[in-house]
């Protein structure tokens, strides 16, 4: 098994980039990058799990759960998701 590690680790040396720990970059530098990609440029997000107070049914056994995941098309409970994949 791998090392535990810091983030600091991935964080880079603030000190070489000015301190601010992004390359010496402004706010507004990072604000217009952030503005030349449209909406239409993104790629959708897809829902990988719902979570609902009252409850809905697995798409699967029927049963009522709070929570659901993805497995497919399909938003099933944990008992009968596949998390093999």
């Amino acid at each position: 098994m791998a090392e535990d590690r810091s983030l600091d680790d991935f964080a880079g040396d603030a000190d070489a980039d000015g301190g601010d720990g992004r390359g010496g970059r402004s706010d507004a530098d990072a604000e217009s990058e952030r503005g030349e990609q449209s909406e239409a440029d993104a790629e959708p997000v897809t829902a990988t799990a719902t979570w609902t107070t009252a409850g809905a049914d697995c798409d699967r056994c029927g049963e009522p759960t709070t929570r659901r995941w993805r497995d497919g098309d399909a938003f099933v409970c944990a008992d009968c998701k596949n998390w093999s994949e």
